[in-house]
């Protein structure tokens, strides 16, 4: 994570250093739903986030069934509202897959949903951006193309053509 996140311009080291950030790693067959919602309470209450982030939510589907995975996700949500504590959920989904497994799973428990897509042109890959929703704040509706640079990611001005245009 360290060495990916700085070829896109984001040196993670001093957070690292200065005990701000902490990444916890847990393989998902490695424990049942219970147990890695333990490991979560035991390092938030040990870490004091501002922010957790969990990434993917999806792996959790090869410990459980969707009801049991929406039901851990709730609990997860409700604890660490309880904490005014920010949760950031990544979902990953395969080249071509519909989106209606992870929100049948997860979509009435997010607050903002915001979706990344790519669309292949003349064989480069353009990356965008839009908020599908954001509970109780108005928000965007444009797609915004973005790039990953050596300096960061890049948002593009919305007078580019965005996906399927």
């Amino acid at each position: 994570m360290i060495r990916n996140m700085r070829s896109a311009g984001i040196d993670l080291e001093p957070w690292i250093a200065s005990s701000k950030l902490k990444f916890l790693a847990e393989r998902p067959s490695r424990h049942g739903l219970e147990t890695h919602l333990a490991v979560l309470h035991r390092a938030v209450d040990t870490f004091h986030p501002d922010v957790v982030v969990i990434d993917p939510i999806t792996n959790l589907m090869m410990v459980g069934t969707i009801v049991d995975v929406r039901a851990m996700l709730t609990r997860i949500i409700d604890f660490l509202k309880t904490k005014n504590i920010t949760a950031v959920f990544t979902s990953l989904t395969s080249a071509g897959q519909e989106m209606e497994a992870t929100q049948s799973l997860i979509s009435s428990l997010m607050d903002t949903w915001i979706l990344t897509a790519t669309e292949s042109e003349e064989r480069k890959r353009r990356r965008f951006l839009y908020v599908l929703k954001s509970r109780g704040m108005s928000h965007s509706d444009e797609t915004r193309e973005f790039e990953i640079t050596n300096r960061g990611v890049r948002i593009l001005p919305a007078s580019r053509q965005g996906i399927g245009e």
